[in-house]
């Protein structure tokens, strides 16, 4: 769909889909990507005038967003349960894994419609279940063509579309990020945000910045983010002074606008939407060409990629983009330019175009 197509077509159904209701399923316990994907669709199609609701994990901290929005939410701690009834929607909407095991069960049961949103490249389970549950669903949204083509491999006749993540627009502090950099005074900031899993790359970051410190000492690494990984990365950079593990942040905005460089050097990716709230913040992106990371950034235009897995190439970038000002300003340009694609507004417009065959 093209942006002016998608706005026209979401005017006509501000009046069309007024009648029409749209249950959201995401039954993660915490608060990730997907989670916020999800609570920024909903947002922009209660704008739309969509009545919509949400089945959701009851310690979920989703829950408490969506409500705070005005939004109904039924709660369900397991995909197995919560199936007494058929759902008062006319579509069904899922936003992960386990969703997607519940909109089937209810199908099977109801015969109720569903759509797949999938924001992973990671081979999808070929058990029956799970074949089927994707097998029925009326239509496959996934965040990029690589994520499209893992999905083609259980089966090349699913009917499948891209629609990317949107940025999220976190909020910036101008005083709160001054502090962040004063802090680091005379440092050229690189950093790393999300999760810390394997297929996120961070060990990657760790190696570079050993190798970045031989020829530049001012520059300063970031990680930013808690999970699994953390004792492992802690330990690996006990030893190097450029290197600083801060954990998970609320305000991530603020460090991510304090940035001179933000790095995604992932193993594999959906798509990277944290790199699209870097863009936003008018940072240069340094990333891997992995997944669906091609489908944002073009190498040499509007950001850097590398081959993933690959300190070697990745510190001679980062040695590269540090000192070239005039290169990380384009990057800083282009990415601005492509921004509205990736806008919640615009994508939810694209949503309302997929509902339709759905709910008319």
């Amino acid at each position: 769909l093209s942006h002016s197509s998608s706005k026209k077509i979401s005017w006509v159904f501000r009046y069309n889909m007024s009648s029409k209701h749209i249950c959201h399923i995401n039954l993660a316990k915490g608060f990730h990507g997907g989670e916020r994907q999800t609570l920024n669709l909903i947002r922009e199609l209660k704008v739309l005038g969509v009545e919509q609701s949400l089945i959701c994990h009851p310690k979920g901290p989703l829950r408490q967003e969506v409500e705070a929005l005005g939004v109904n939410t039924q709660t369900v701690s397991h995909w197995l349960k919560g199936h007494g009834r058929r759902s008062p929607s006319d579509l069904m909407h899922c936003h992960c894994g386990r969703g997607v095991h519940w909109a089937a069960l209810q199908h099977k049961l109801y015969k109720q419609p569903y759509i797949i949103t999938r924001r992973v490249d990671n081979p999808i389970k070929t058990n029956g279940w799970a074949k089927s549950a994707y097998q029925n669903a009326r239509l496959l949204v996934c965040v990029s063509q690589a994520v499209v083509s893992e999905v083609h491999k259980v089966n090349a006749q699913i009917k499948a579309v891209v629609i990317p993540d949107s940025f999220s627009g976190f909020e910036v502090e101008p005083d709160k990020v001054a502090k962040i950099r004063a802090g680091y005074a005379g440092k050229f900031l690189i950093g790393q945000a999300g999760k810390l899993l394997e297929h996120k790359g961070f060990r990657y970051t760790v190696a570079a910045a050993e190798r970045v410190k031989q020829q530049h000492p001012n520059a300063h690494f970031l990680i930013l983010g808690d999970g699994p990984l953390r004792e492992e990365l802690a330990a690996s950079t006990k030893d190097l002074d450029n290197v600083s593990m801060l954990g998970h942040k609320e305000d991530i905005g603020n460090y991510l606008a304090a940035l001179d460089l933000f790095v995604f050097p992932s193993v594999t990716e959906g798509l990277g939407s944290t790199i699209l709230e870097a863009m936003q913040l008018n940072i240069p992106v340094l990333a891997t060409r992995a997944g669906g990371i091609p489908d944002l950034i073009e190498d040499g235009v509007n950001g850097r990629l590398v081959e993933p897995a690959n300190a070697e190439a990745l510190s001679a970038a980062m040695g590269e983009l540090i000192e070239s000002p005039q290169e990380r300003e384009a990057y800083v340009k282009a990415s601005g330019e492509r921004l509205q694609r990736y806008s919640p507004e615009h994508v939810a417009e694209e949503y309302m175009a997929v509902y339709e065959p759905f709910v008319r």
